[in-house]
């Protein structure tokens, strides 16, 4: 497994700190977004850690990265608006570090609301995965409008969105969604972090043979 190697990337309101491990040869290029700002969400949540590590060590990119005003990130909390804007940022900077590999955002809670939004305006993203989709709080209407594969792993017992709820709305996208259902998990997936990523790295390998095999 590579090193992490902390850096600053431009954003639209100055440097955004993050963290990346490149591979040698990347099967995708994978940004991670992590949960809300004003909640305690950073780069370095458990949850977004290990998902990182895990896709990592199925070989991808991956870049995990501060929104504005968390850590050592310039600006200040935006509700969504400029966090999206950094998002966009981060992946077209990842982008450029694997032009080949499939472009993956990765979002947990917050940052799948973030991610969902960006993927729905950016053909150059090839699929989403989320983490705790937080239905409760946020519509994502987006993805019955994505027209690209997307993940959802959520847990059994999220309080801010059930798997059936999920399920419902996975359905209505095109292609249909795929949901994995971690038992025994809320939605900060308490002790069972590396459980959530391995199976997300699981979906993540099929979906990308999938996006091989559709070339």
């Amino acid at each position: 497994m590579a090193e992490v190697r902390r850096l600053w990337i431009p954003g639209p309101e100055g440097r955004l700190e993050a963290a990346l491990r490149a591979a040698e040869q990347p099967v995708a290029a994978v940004v991670l977004a992590h949960p809300h700002p004003l909640h305690g969400g950073t780069l370095h949540n458990p949850v977004v850690f290990h998902a990182d590590r895990e896709l990592h060590t199925r070989g991808a990119t991956t870049l995990r990265f501060n929104f504005r005003g968390v850590g050592e990130s310039d600006g200040s909390h935006d509700s969504g608006r400029g966090e999206l804007e950094d998002l966009a940022a981060a992946a077209s900077w990842t982008r450029g570090l694997a032009p080949a590999a499939p472009l993956v955002l990765v979002g947990y809670s917050f940052g799948a609301w973030c991610a969902v939004r960006l993927a729905e305006r950016d053909p150059g993203i090839g699929a989403v995965a989320a983490l705790g989709l937080p239905l409760d709080v946020y519509p994502f209407t987006e993805v019955t409008r994505l027209a690209r594969p997307i993940i959802v792993v959520q847990g059994a017992e999220d309080e801010l969105g059930s798997p059936e709820r999920v399920r419902d709305l996975l359905e209505q996208a095109r292609p249909p969604g795929r949901l994995v259902v971690i038992e025994g998990a809320s939605h900060r997936f308490p002790g069972l972090a590396r459980d959530a990523a391995g199976r997300l790295g699981e979906a993540f390998s099929a979906l990308l043979q999938e996006l091989r095999s559709s070339l």
